[in-house]
This record gives structure tokens, sequence and C-alpha cells, in this order.
């Protein structure tokens, strides 16, 4: 670490602010520090929009993944990927990313400890350890860069103190969920600290496959990770963070979703029509929880990864350097026709590596003038073996082998002006460029083409934030990003492949950030006009020769508003309420794509089509109850989740039915725990209390027709743990 400190020179600095909550008092809403603009800041002086949840709160709702805060934050879907549960599908604002395909990218960005994560795959690892998690809404393209135009998801890992101590927790649920999880912290002497921590977890699923006879969705997990913490002077910081995750699992549960006239209508034993293995009359279309695949399904994952940072602080700033690396592999076999014939499968084999570098300086914010300046590098790439078969190729295996390598250049810059001690006016961009070299060897083809292309773009931003009082803080942004331009990885031809271009955003936000009643209440409120230009639309079907194909077009423009609300209130004697309401107007002003799965290129407009992923109304509202009780601290929490009817996927299927419309519901989470004065602690937690059967998505295979998968019925279980 001190070889780095050196060669690194002044353009060395970690990020050492934990989202976290001051002591205050019991009767005040806490106060929040974030570092959403790359410093520590107040949560209510940032003039964004901006969602935090610290270890104490996380632990409170029993927080087992990013998916447990779905909805919890306004016009945010945090939800896996149903073909490939490890994948993160997230949307923010309407705009999201809902494949796994390594050449489409995505339009959230999730970065853990500073280091971006370029693909979605492996960004649903369960949670453990972690100090806080952060959620930017809106486009993030001057400080954040590509592929941040929905936002940003922020998690940052605990570091070790300056003491010994350690924790540890059992948990023991329905359907054979045994999860295990410990953390031990030790210093190394005056300047050095370590902080070790592992999980495991087995799970037996909630699907049963009729044609097998066994259980699916199922998985074990070993992960761990180990943390160094040298503090050689009191300005300078060095944090080393090595993970690793390995996953075994039964893969995805698709049923069978198809309408009458599609090719897997006849594949169902829901629709009376027999298979091999399940006569006619034998089923139960009620249960969307029994599958009747014959292919052995199984999600392999396997990555790890290191983050080096390191925090100097020089006379009245920081200089911050990430360095990140990670390796990903995975292996999935899954069953593209959901039934007991042998018609339709693919096994994916994959690996992915990225190096990343970010250098960056920022004011401490005590200035008339604050300013962040940086510059960003990036080296991804990946190569995959997909491998179909089945009766749609006669019986034979046939693979598709492609591969992509991806640099990436930023430098960018944000410079806050206070005019005076209550007006500020920013002013920031981000230039960005990058270039791309794909290789694809299409299904059936002999050989293989290489496609070469670059892509640049600046990202600028402009705010006014006024100080109408201490408790008051009102701001105005307009600010720009984009998505990056690419190549369509599943291409079943050359010509097919594209490149399609970049995405661009542009967008205004104003809102109010407010504490009342001698900081009892904080309610926050926004307004967005988002408008997108060169829009990438995904569609899916086969081309003339038979072969399915997914690609991306740029298709035209959209537009987007909506209204953002948050809520804390402590109503005392322990209790206090989390709430938020959200409003969504999402829609096509053009949509020039071709949907007709018949291998022609003959694009119409479908302007009149829905946005996936984007309800117009959702919301939620918790009640917390936290106080001692003589004999420790009692906490407690009820939580209900609203999402308005939402369409999982695109396409022309849209404008006639309803096969992949989600429709609305209300999902309620509640936990209760004891934390005693010894440290122990037990808690019961149940998710999706009233066991509402809820859609995880329906996606289509052009002619062939839908495949859906469910999320979880109700689980529960409880909590065992110790801290000392």
């Amino acid at each position: 670490m001190l070889a780095i400190v050196v060669t690194t020179g002044a353009s060395a600095q970690v990020e050492t602010a934990p989202t976290g909550q001051s002591a205050g008092s019991a009767d005040q809403v806490a106060e929040i520090i974030v570092t959403a603009q790359r410093r520590e800041q107040n949560l209510q002086d940032v003039p964004a929009s901006v969602t935090a949840f610290d270890s104490a709160s996380l632990e409170a709702q029993s927080v087992l993944n990013l998916t447990d805060l779905n909805s919890k934050v306004p016009n945010v879907v945090l939800a896996p990927v149903g073909a490939y549960p490890y994948a993160s599908a997230f949307f923010i604002r309407g705009l999201g990313f809902a494949d796994v395909e390594s050449t489409f990218e995505p339009s959230v960005g999730v970065e853990m400890n500073g280091v971006y994560l370029a693909r979605n795959s492996g960004a649903l690892q369960d949670f453990f350890d972690i100090e806080s998690v952060e959620i930017l809404r809106g486009p993030q393209g001057t400080l954040y860069g590509r592929n941040t135009i929905g936002g940003v998801v922020s998690v940052r890992t605990k570091r070790p103190g300056d003491s010994f101590a350690g924790e540890g927790q059992l948990t023991f649920g329905d359907r054979g969920r045994v999860e295990a999880r410990a953390a031990l912290e030790t210093p190394l002497g005056d300047t050095l600290a370590v902080r070790a921590s592992m999980l495991y977890k087995t799970y037996n699923g909630y699907n049963y496959n009729a044609t097998t006879g066994e259980k699916v969705g199922g998985n074990e997990v070993w992960s761990g990770r180990l943390t160094l913490v040298a503090r050689p002077s009191d300005t300078l910081e060095a944090t080393l963070v090595a993970d690793f995750d390995r996953e075994r699992g039964s893969g995805a549960a698709f049923r069978n979703a198809s309408l009458p006239g599609d090719v897997y209508y006849n594949f169902s034993p829901d629709t009376g029509t027999p298979t091999p293995a399940v006569p006619a009359g034998n089923s139960d279309p009620t249960d969307p929880y029994t599958i009747y695949s014959d292919t052995p399904l199984f999600a392999n994952l396997d990555t790890w990864g290191l983050a080096f940072s390191l925090d100097w602080a020089i006379g009245g700033a920081k200089v911050t350097a990430v360095t990140g690396y990670r390796e990903f592999k995975d292996r999935v076999q899954s069953d593209y026709d959901a039934s007991a014939l042998p018609f339709f499968s693919a096994l994916r084999d994959q690996k992915h590596e990225q190096f990343s570098q970010e250098i960056r300086i920022a004011s401490d914010g005590k200035s008339r003038l604050d300013y962040v300046l940086g510059a960003f590098f990036m080296h991804q790439s990946y190569d995959i073996t997909n491998a179909q078969s089945g009766l749609i190729y006669d019986g034979a295996t046939v693979p598709q082998i492609a591969s992509q390598s991806n640099t990436a250049w930023a430098g960018f810059g944000q410079l806050d002006f206070h005019a005076t001690d209550a007006l500020t006016l920013t002013a920031g961009g981000r230039y960005s460029y990058e270039k791309k070299r794909f290789t694809n060897q299409p299904l059936f083809f002999p050989a293989s083409m290489t496609y070469r292309d670059n892509w640049d773009n600046f990202s600028p931003k402009l705010g006014i934030s006024y100080q109408v009082n201490p408790d008051v803080l009102a701001y105005v942004t307009w600010s720009k990003g984009f998505r990056s331009g690419g190549y369509n990885g599943r291409a079943a031809s050359f010509t097919s492949a594209g490149p399609y271009d970049a995405e661009t955003v542009s967008s205004f936000e104003g809102g109010l950030k407010t504490e009342l009643f001698d900081r009892r209440v904080r309610f926050n409120l926004a307004a967005f006009s988002s408008t997108y230009t060169d829009m990438q639309v995904g569609t899916q079907g086969l081309t003339s020769g038979g072969v399915y194909e997914s690609i991306v077009t740029n298709a035209g423009k959209g537009r987007i508003d909506g209204i953002e609300s948050e809520l804390q209130w402590v109503l005392g004697g322990g209790f206090s309420i989390n709430a938020n309401a959200a409003y969504l107007n999402a829609r096509f002003k053009e949509n020039f794509t071709d949907l007709t799965s018949d291998g022609i290129d003959n694009p119409t407009d479908n302007s009149d089509l829905p946005f996936a992923y984007a309800p117009k109304w959702s919301g939620s509202l918790g009640l917390f109850y936290d106080a001692d009780v003589g004999i420790g601290k009692l906490n407690g929490s009820v939580n209900a989740v609203y999402m308005d009817d939402l369409y999982t996927s695109g396409g022309a299927a849209n404008r006639t039915s309803d096969v992949q419309l989600r429709p609305s519901n209300v999902l309620v989470d509640a936990t209760l725990g004891l934390q005693s004065e010894q440290g122990w602690r037990i808690g019961v937690w149940v998710k999706n209390a009233f066991d509402k059967t809820v859609i995880n998505n329906t996606f289509g295979l052009g002619p062939l027709g839908f495949l859906r998968i469910y999320s979880p019925p109700r689980t529960f279980g409880v909590d065992l743990g110790y801290k000392f």
C-alpha cells in the first residue's frame, strides 16, 4: 500500500465517507451524510434526488439484497432479470435494462465501493456486511458518466474500526433456507486495521418441476470479503477490499404464457394439450410455481474483485484515486420452450473482466467556490459461447460465438459558486470517448466477422439552488447524459450486428428539501421532465431463416415526466413513519421499429406502445418502532409497497394483449427484533406477508410464444445474531 502511495503521489485518495446518521435527538429525524456529489454532505444540502439507507435501517428491514428496496424509493424498480436471477433489472424514472447480453449497456449505473460495475450480471449478490446504499435518481452524466441516464445505485461495504469487534448471524427460514453471516475486525498496530466477513446460504427454491419431480429455484452461495485500511497519517488513508462470490443454482423456472396461435400454445398442459410427461388435465393453471421443463436447469456464477482506494487531504481539498478490477464467469442452461418437449434449450458460457481507474480532486465545501475535477479510464472484455439445441434445429446443437473489447476515457468537472450564503450556482460537464471491437459468429455461420466503432459525448449540467431558510432548500437543475452505443450480441446475421448509436437524455428537475416542526418531519419533493433522443429499443423474434435473435435499434424519441415525494415523520414514543409517492408519465414520441419477426427490415411507427417498467403510480408506507424496553432495544416495522400496472417487456403484443402486463399489487413486509444489552439479537421477518402472486416478468420469443417468471410467494424466517 505504501509503495502505491509513493508512486501515485498527490493523485491519491479513497472514498471515506459512509452514508450515516448523526446521533441527534430521538424525537428528530436523523442527519444523513451522503457522498452523492463526490464529497461528504448532509442529504438535505444536496440539490438532487437522493435516497440513502444506512446499515441500521437495512438490518431493521431485513434487506437481503437490493431487490428488497424495490419501490421503497420513489420511481425506482429494483428486480432480478427473470431468466438470470443473479442479474439486475433496475429501472429508475422509467429507464432501465432487463437483459444480460454483454453488448447491451445498462441504463442505471451500479457501483460497489466506488467501482463501477460495467455489467448488470452479478449485481444482485446477497447482502452481507453492508454499510450503506445510496440511490440517485435522474441522469448522472457529469459525475458518474456513461450508462447512468436513469440514475445510480451505490453500495458501500463496512470498514474496520479502531478496536477488536465482531458480529455473526444465523438465519433459518421456510423452503430449507439456512444462512450464516459473520464478520471480525481488529487493529494491527497503530496504523492498520482489518475486517473479514463471509456469507453462506442454501435454499431449496419455491418452484416444482412436474416433469422431473424436482424443486427448482434453489441455490447455494459462498461469499467472502477482506478489507484492509491503512491510516499512516491524519491526512492519508488507503483501503483495499477483496471479495469473491460463488453461486450454484438451479436456474430460471419458466412458465408457458403463450397465446392461441403461438407455437408454444400447444406445448402446455395448462391449455388442455398433453405432453409426454404431463397428460392433459393433470396440471393446475392457477398454480404459477409448477413448471414442466425437461432440460436440466442450472445457473452457476463465479466472480471476484479488488477495489483499492486512496484518500489524501491536501489543504482544503481531497484527492481520490479508486482502482478496480473484476472477473465474472457464468454458465447457465435454460429451457426456452418451458415444456417436457426437447424443442428449444440454450447453454450460455461467458467470461467477463474489467479494469477501471478514477482520479479526482474535490474541495472540502468550505470555500466560496467548490469544485470536483477528475478523469476516468476503463477497459472491459468478454467472451461467450451460446449453444442452442432442440427440435427447433432438427435435434442439432449449434453455437453462437461472440466477444467484445471496450475501452473508455472521460474527463469531468463540476463547479459550485456560492454567490451568497443562500444562493449557489452550479455548472459542470463530462467529455467521454470510447471504442469497441465486436466479433460475432452467428448460428449456422462457418466464420466470424469483426466490427469496430467509437462514440464520444459531452454531458453538461447547470443548476441553481437557494437556501430559503436553514430548513428549506429549493433547487432547479438541467443535465444531460448518454447511454453508449454498441452492437447486437445475439445477431443472427452479419447485417443485423449493428452498430446502433448512443442514446442521449436531457432532463429538467426542480425540487424542495425541507425539515419541519423542529426536525420531526422531513419532506422532500421533486418534479422532472426528461427528453430522450436516439432511444435504444430492443426487439426479439425470428429471422426469415427461422433463427431467433434479439437486437437493439435507435427507435426515435421519448418523453418522461414525473413527480416524487418522500416523507419521514418521527411520531414520538419510538414510532416513526417513512413514506413515498411517485407519478410517472412515460411515452414514446417516435418509435420506428420492426416488430414483425419475419426477417425483413420493415420498421413502422409504434409510438403508441407503452414503456416497459414504467408504472404510472407507485409508493410505499412504512411504520417503524424503535425503543428501549428494559432488557434491550425492541424494533419492528411494517412496510406496504404499491406498484401500478406495468409492462415487463416491449413489443407489438402490448397493443392487443395484456400477456406481458404485471397487474397492480400491494406487497407487505414485516419485521420484529430484540437487541439485548449483552449484544444478542433475535428477529423474525416475513416478506410478501399476504402471499400475493406477482409476475416478475414475461417476455416474447417472436411467433414461438411467451415465457413468464413469477416472484417469490410468502417467505419468512428468524434471525439469531450476536455483536461484540
